[in-house]
């Protein structure tokens, strides 16, 4: 477990402004708003800011006021950021990204988690990794780093730290490796949380077949989310079926990661919020910009999200004869999700056919990135739910 200081070296942050400054821009669409992606005016304006306005070195400085850490595990860098609590009987609770994210999605509830300001509140010792491919746990040294190693992986980082019991939280892709290590690492878990929303749930494109006893209103929603999957996940493809190539343009032009970031910044965040900095803020929507471009993770994140994608949407198993024998222990589990108030009875039935949850919770304010958008909302449902296992052991 050595100590990490992130430190991106001054001629970096110069080849990108660099870079920025020769940016060679498309015309102008005749499009209006961000139907057909972003719009050209939009992304010259936050180009422009990244470039004069943003200062790498303060986020940088901000990032570096937690303890980080590298760790080797089977020859794999994995990077992860270590808060303790200093209440006593603190409960360990790891925090997973997913994809556009990384470990700095969190940095607005640590403080929040780890030192409650009322007594007698739940506090929280915090681990949060970067997902190999992803944040600093780079380079990513073989082929094979799908969400059941991964789960592997993290469960391992856990017992290193001498954590034999712990909690587990994730959104996108980190909320399908929290629902694996409710498998593979059951007997170790506290329990599980993860938030969900509307674009989380297209995008797995699981809709049933029968849809006699969803209301009409529901039923449009059903629709709006078939459209999406259609027309709002080629990103997804993309990154699954050629990660190379995708990897190329990401890995050369800052305009290009930019723009593959802030689609979905503006497209999976509130949807009251006209711009996707109204919802995020502009200078931490740009250091995750920033982290990608800086550690190439462009190319990398594309080539796990493209070997999670050649794997069936399983959490629970591998399929084989031995894996469908073993049944994990039931780890209670929590979901809250986030969005729309029409959606909310739609997201509720859809997601219990992946099970029913112990909790349930729906919020009407943030979307698909809460510890970014709500995090005081985020905060209170992780303490909720751990506090209630915690009253009832």
């Amino acid at each position: 477990m050595q100590p990490f200081k992130i430190q991106i070296p001054d001629s970096e942050i110069d080849y990108l402004k660099q870079k920025l400054t020769l940016a060679r821009w498309a015309a102008p669409a005749s499009q209006h708003g961000w139907e057909k992606g972003v719009p050209v005016d939009y992304l010259k304006k936050t180009a422009d800011y990244w470039l004069n306005e943003f200062d790498w070195k303060k986020q940088e400085a901000a990032l570096n006021q937690y303890p980080h850490f590298i760790t080797e595990i089977e020859g794999q860098n994995i990077h992860y950021v270590h808060v303790k609590s200093p209440a006593p009987n603190a409960v360990p609770l790891m925090l997973i990204h997913g994809w556009p994210g990384s470990f700095a999605d969190f940095t607005q509830v640590i403080g929040p988690l780890t030192t409650p300001q009322e007594l007698g509140q739940l506090a929280f010792d915090l681990v949060i990794p970067s997902i190999p491919g992803f944040g600093f746990s780079v380079p990513v040294i073989e082929k094979g780093y799908n969400m059941f190693k991964i789960a592997s992986t993290f469960a391992t980082l856990m017992g290193r730290l001498g954590y034999e019991r712990y909690a587990v939280h994730g959104g996108d892709m980190g909320a399908g490796i929290a629902g694996i290590m409710s498998g593979t690492a059951a007997y170790n878990l506290i329990g599980t949380h993860i938030n969900s929303d509307f674009f989380a749930v297209a995008g797995l494109g699981m809709f049933p077949s029968d849809d006699s006893f969803f209301t009409d209103e529901e039923k449009a929603g059903l629709e709006r989310m078939r459209q999406y999957k259609k027309d709002g996940t080629a990103y997804l493809e993309i990154q699954a079926t050629r990660p190379a190539t995708i990897g190329a343009a990401l890995s050369d032009s800052p305009v290009a990661q930019l723009a593959w970031m802030v689609e979905k910044y503006k497209e999976w965040t509130d949807a009251s919020k006209a711009l996707p900095e109204d919802a995020l803020g502009m200078d931490q929507m740009l250091t995750n910009v920033s982290l990608y471009w800086f550690n190439q993770l462009g190319a990398s994140s594309a080539a796990i999200l493209s070997e999670n994608m050649s794997m069936a949407f399983d959490w629970g198993g591998d399929g084989s004869q031995e894996a469908s024998q073993w049944t994990p222990p039931k780890v209670p589990s929590a979901m809250a999700c986030f969005g729309k108030k029409e959606d909310e009875s739609l997201l509720k039935k859809l997601t219990s056919f992946m099970g029913e949850p112990d909790k349930w919770a729906f919020y009407e304010s943030g979307c698909h990135f809460p510890a970014m958008e709500v995090p005081d909302l985020l905060v209170e449902d992780l303490r909720q739910f751990f506090s209630g296992l915690r009253d009832n052991q």
